[in-house]
């Protein structure tokens, strides 16, 4: 009896380890997305007041215009790296969900087969079958879960790979605009 109520207790303890680590994560990741968009917002003030007092002095309109595109072109630049930095912290909540996702699954197979050998003790007969066939389960749902990984893995590095070229050509693009 005491047996299980310390198994109890352990489990218990790790289930508010989990909880607390993804609280935590949750309130790390907000942090820094209200970081990055305090900081974006203090920029644009920053820059607009600076170039408001900057654009009353052109009196020349092609000089104005220059200046208005190199203008865009800076602000563009600025939002994909902010967008860049919004990706990034959703991909490490999204890997540190993940990590918790893979040892909450590998933690309740572990039990199954606690479970199944722990019956086996009691019912000896047929038992073996019972625990073969649950072992065997458990592997092919990990040979699953493997493929899983590898393919969320690729999906994510795919849309990592998108999103730098998508700026860099909306970057590109802009400049070319620009210098027209």
């Amino acid at each position: 009896m005491f047996k299980a109520n310390d198994q109890i207790k352990v489990e218990t303890q790790k289930a508010i380890d989990v909880a607390m680590d993804l609280v935590t994560t949750s309130i790390h990741s907000i942090e820094k997305l209200t970081h990055i968009q305090l900081e974006t917002s203090r920029q644009m003030l920053a820059e607009t007041t600076q170039a408001i007092k900057e654009l009353a002095g052109i009196t020349d309109p092609k000089e104005l215009m220059a200046r208005v595109n190199t203008m865009a072109s800076q602000a563009v630049e600025k939002n994909v790296a902010s967008a860049r930095d919004v990706f990034d912290v959703v991909s490490e909540v999204q890997a540190k969900l993940s990590q918790v996702t893979e040892g909450n699954v590998q933690n309740l197979q572990q039990a199954a087969l606690d479970s199944v050998d722990g019956m086996a003790k009691y019912n000896p007969t047929g038992a073996e079958a019972a625990s073969g066939s649950l072992k065997t389960w458990i592997k092919n749902s990990n040979q699953a879960l493997d493929a899983l990984n590898k393919v969320a893995s690729q999906v994510n590095e795919f849309a990592n790979s998108s999103i730098n070229n998508a700026a860099s050509a909306t970057v590109k693009a802009t400049k070319k605009a620009s210098a027209k």
